[in-house]
């Protein structure tokens, strides 16, 4: 249930974004299917870095409001593996999940680019410590926009920092990723 609200909280954000006044220059929209490899920690258990790669999975909108600037909205499903702290001896293995709607802004220079934004959801380790409470993130992310037209791949880099409150315990938990993205042009601009 609580899944299903965000997904539509994410809808609303993004369809916002869309009917948003755009800049005099720009204005163009484009949607964003993200994939990748992660990685991450979760630090109620002092546990290290696992390195038990997860998959995790982003769907933005993205619109520019200036030459070089864009707000980007979405929903990001984070997943990695724990075998560390108190992971360990576990059967079945742990995966830690973070299902978060976003909501930030990109700085792009023709090839680079660079984000930053705050995410609110929920992240849950395995089956451990009842329905995690939602709360607050924080997300960065920096690649390269390769080709032009209406299709462009999207190579990055991201890190997120992800509330893991579960019961009584203020905890969070550390993703890093290595994605490939799918960006569409939706048109709009001048």
């Amino acid at each position: 249930m609580r899944s299903e609200l965000m997904v539509t909280k994410v809808l609303v954000l993004a369809a916002a974004l869309a009917h948003a006044p755009a800049a005099a220059q720009t204005g163009q929209m484009q949607a964003e299917l993200r994939g990748g490899i992660t990685v991450g920690n979760h630090t109620a258990h002092y546990s290290g870095l696992d390195i038990v790669p997860g998959l995790s999975l982003d769907v933005v909108v993205r619109r520019q409001i200036h030459s070089s600037f864009a707000l980007y909205g979405g929903y990001f499903r984070t997943a990695f593996g724990c075998e560390e702290g108190y992971c360990e001896d576990r059967d079945p293995k742990i995966s830690v999940v973070g299902n978060h709607g976003v909501l930030g802004v990109e700085w792009n220079a023709r090839k680079p680019w660079i984000r930053g934004g705050i995410m609110f959801g929920s992240t849950r380790a395995g089956e451990l410590g009842g329905d995690p409470s939602p709360g607050m993130g924080f997300h960065a992310a920096a690649g390269l926009t390769v080709g032009t037209g209406q299709f462009r791949f999207l190579p990055g880099l991201s890190y997120r920092w992800m509330s893991a409150t579960q019961g009584d315990s203020e905890v969070h938990a550390v993703a890093l990723a290595v994605d490939l993205g799918f960006a569409y042009s939706l048109g709009g601009g001048n």
